[in-house]
């Protein structure tokens, strides 16, 4: 099979693959750039979840309709997900897990972005050197209190100066 059929077969899985994730009636499949019998299972399921002739081959009509589907489904603005704890009003010493290293990847971006000399380490503890990073982060940002804490407030910044950055 030449390349570049292997390569737009694997790009229509890769579409597809995508659009299972939000329509459960289309099996996922790998894209492997072989167009088999899972890809025309897909492909038909597809179809008649579009109205289109369910034939499990890819018309131009199919096509089009997915690509358009993906765009509208996979491609749209990106999804907000509010990680911050609601039951807690603050992240701490000797915490540990996903907010923490969220927390370390955040602080890190911005201390590679402005050049300085420590880089703190993700750990996914809240460690002596996450705190000393956040304290440096709350003075650049004139922020009311040097604690070394993470609360609402810190968090909002910290998002906020990673998505300008970014």
């Amino acid at each position: 099979m030449p390349n570049s059929k292997r390569f737009y077969i694997q790009e229509l899985q890769r579409y597809l693959h995508g659009l299972s994730y939000y329509d459960e009636t289309i099996p996922r499949i790998i894209p492997d750039g072989i167009y088999g019998k899972e890809t025309a299972i897909a492909v038909r399921a597809f179809q008649q979840k579009h109205g289109l002739r369910p034939t499990g081959e890819t018309n131009c009509a199919t096509w089009d309709t997915i690509v358009s589907e993906y765009r509208k489904n996979v491609e749209k603005a990106t999804a907000i997900i509010d990680i911050f704890p609601k039951d807690r009003e603050k992240i701490a010493m000797e915490e540990s897990g996903l907010i923490v290293y969220i927390i370390q990847a955040m602080l890190k971006t911005l201390q590679v972005r402005y050049d300085e000399k420590t880089i703190l380490e993700i750990t996914g503890i809240y460690d002596a050197q996450t705190r000393k990073a956040v304290q440096k982060f709350q003075e650049r940002t004139y922020y009311r209190r040097n604690t070394g804490l993470v609360d609402r407030y810190t968090w909002n910044l910290l998002v906020a100066a990673n998505t300008v950055a970014n």
